[in-house]
């Protein structure tokens, strides 16, 4: 069996784990979590805005942080214009970035 890799390094054998996001740009206060529709896309807000240009690798970072992987492991795949985004996270336990998902969705209820 191969060693794992570093903790924050990719070597094209990670796997990927695909999220749907809502993008909230321009919002008074960052934030991540909640689910927005159905099937629930997760909700995030980040004080950049879509004019600056820099909303989406804001958006990447946020997610990035809360799944604990830097930044570079997060890449938006469609919906760079739109709200709703398909972001790839490559983790390098696919179960506990299940269970992070299912925490920051229900995180906007109750």
């Amino acid at each position: 069996m191969p060693p794992k890799p570093a903790a924050g390094s990719y070597d094209g054998d990670m796997p990927e784990f695909t999220i749907t996001v809502r993008a909230k740009p321009g919002a008074s206060r960052p934030r991540i979590g909640g689910a927005h529709g159905e099937p629930p896309e997760l909700i995030v807000a980040v004080r950049e805005t879509d004019k600056s240009g820099r909303a989406n690798a804001a958006i990447e970072a946020a997610i990035a942080s809360e799944f604990g992987i830097p930044p570079s492991m997060a890449d938006i795949r469609s919906g760079q214009a739109g709200r709703k985004k398909i972001v790839a996270l490559f983790v390098p336990d696919r179960d506990k970035a299940q269970s992070t998902l299912n925490r920051l969705l229900a995180a906007g209820e109750g």
